[in-house]
């Protein structure tokens, strides 16, 4: 497998479209680590806009605006170095993880993809692998190890840890699962059952004050987490139609939100109390984005990694349905929670953009959790 062809999956692009759309920019917000011969450049050209950073590991990454803003590039909504950019930049919104295999997964936070315009996604996916090939076969030589030594601590365990199982009996009832009273079952049974049946877990018989309590109660534990922030830049960006950047943080029992501009300023926009933000049922279109949301995350292999990142930082304690099923279930909470903290501060939001926007808001942070294996 090593040295034939490359495991390859890129069944997420199928269908799609992606180009750079005005105003957006989000990506400019991302600071690009660059590669050696790319330090070459800015070094000899730009030393003044690089930076090193020491985390997560020694490397160079171009400077930001005021130390926090966009990138010190970004002027007129244009890059000013946009030939030279670095390898990074020019990859997003393509992510490519390499895991027992390699999947090609896209950014759905970047708006460019949800237009149906531009190059066919999965030819840019294609030329993305063809270019970084000695890199990815490299990553593959180092992740299928780590990837069979997770099966042997399952199995030393006594755990049967069979994805593609898994990902059909999930497969079988995600149009179930854009129902608050199917993820309300799977999230008690993730966590109450000693191992929990897939195929056959019951939906709540209704969405009564208690069950609404327990899922608006495991909402808020998740976005406490994800929405947190020590640092204002550190927190969550949502790229608005108008190009606008958005942040929103959990701070003591309500959200924030704040707006920055191109040159790093921010400014705070409002706040709201935590328990104002209702979690809703989706309906109407809303459901259907999320049911095709809900199929790109269910065949992500990041997405499946993360859940074996669990697995392993709980030492093997719970069985691999229930890590699983608790991913997904806190995963739906967590966006559906987002999607109406958005309503709440765009209210002409339409059926169907609420959820697309909800989406934009989320997928960002869902690419960058932990997972078992590695992104080139």
């Amino acid at each position: 497998m090593l040295n034939g062809p490359l495991p390859l999956d890129l069944s997420e692009l199928e269908g799609r479209r992606f180009i750079c759309q005005d105003p957006c920019k989000l990506c400019c917000l991302c600071q690009p680590e660059c590669l050696p011969g790319e330090v070459e450049y800015f070094k000899r050209n730009f030393p003044n806009r690089l930076v090193l950073k020491k985390e997560p590991h020694r490397h160079y990454a171009l400077a930001l605006k005021k130390g926090q803003g966009s990138c010190s590039f970004l002027k007129d909504g244009r890059c000013e170095v946009y030939a030279h950019r670095p390898h990074f930049c020019r990859q997003f919104p393509f992510h490519i993880h390499v895991g027992s295999r390699v999947q090609v997964e896209l950014d759905l936070s970047c708006r460019g993809v949800w237009s149906d315009q531009g190059e066919e996604a999965m030819i840019e996916g294609l030329r993305l692998v063809h270019d970084n090939e000695p890199e990815i076969r490299k990553t593959l030589k180092e992740s299928v190890p780590v990837y069979r030594e997770f099966i042997l601590n399952c199995i030393e365990a006594g755990m049967e840890v069979d994805v593609g199982k898994v990902r059909s009996q999930v497969s079988a009832r995600l149009n179930e699962l854009t129902d608050l009273r199917l993820v309300a079952s799977l999230l008690e049974g993730s966590v109450e059952e000693d191992a929990i049946s897939i195929p056959g877990l019951k939906a709540k018989p209704s969405l009564d004050g208690r069950t609404m309590s327990d899922l608006s109660r495991s909402a808020l534990e998740m976005v406490t987490d994800s929405l947190a922030a020590d640092e204002l830049f550190q927190a969550p960006v949502y790229c608005a139609p108008d190009g606008s950047w958005n942040m929103y943080r959990v701070l003591g029992q309500k959200v924030e939100w704040y707006v920055m501009d191109a040159e790093g300023d921010v400014n705070k926009k409002g706040e709201m109390p935590m328990k104002d933000v209702r979690l809703r049922q989706p309906e109407g279109q809303d459901r259907q984005v999320l049911l095709d949301y809900l199929k790109v995350l269910n065949e992500r292999d990041s997405f499946m990694g993360y859940a074996f990142y669990l697995m392993d930082e709980y030492d093997y304690e719970d069985p691999w349905p229930n890590v699983y099923g608790g991913v997904l279930s806190t995963s739906i909470l967590d966006l559906l929670w987002r999607t109406s903290l958005l309503a709440s501060f765009f209210p002409g939001l339409k059926d169907g953009e609420r959820m697309r926007e909800g989406i934009i808001f989320y997928d960002m942070d869902r690419l960058d959790a932990p997972t078992l294996g590695a992104f080139i």
